[in-house]
């Protein structure tokens, strides 16, 4: 990952071994990014450069995490024939409590997302109602 300042002018590498989807931390002192996009773990990085440090392990994707200045909201990877959840990761405790728990599924993929509204109010998230797909045969197709 590199920086470069949004006027233009040299561009920096941040990280040497990867990462994906990078947010800046609330504050500026910060970036965070995942290695894989889908069932993931979460890493920060000085944003002035150094080392990187692992944050979180089973993010479900990318989309699913928001940042705020306390800590962060992430929907976590959901073990199989549960339901889904949004958990919060104090950064000053650095423990992770339940917000809230869901029967359906979180959308996971490119039709997930996680937000916090600028206020802290509300948050926003992306629910699978009903999924499905359509099977097509095309007959003589070259």
């Amino acid at each position: 990952m590199w920086k470069i300042p949004a006027n233009g002018g040299e561009a920096v590498q941040l990280t040497r071994d990867g990462g994906l989807a990078p947010l800046e931390s609330p504050d500026g002192k910060f970036l965070y990014y995942v290695k894989t996009l889908v069932a993931t773990s979460l890493w920060k990085i000085p944003v002035e450069g150094g080392q990187a440090t692992k944050v979180l392990e089973g993010l479900s994707t990318s989309l699913n995490l928001a940042i705020v200045d306390s800590g962060l909201y992430f929907v976590p990877t959901a073990s199989s024939g549960s339901g889904s959840s949004i958990q919060f990761l104090n950064f000053t405790t650095n423990r992770i409590s339940p917000v809230a728990d869901f029967e359906k599924p979180l959308s996971v993929g490119a039709g997930g997302g996680l937000a916090v509204s600028p206020n802290g109010r509300w948050i926003l998230y992306t629910q699978a109602d009903q999924a499905g797909s359509e099977l097509m045969l095309v007959e003589n197709f070259r």
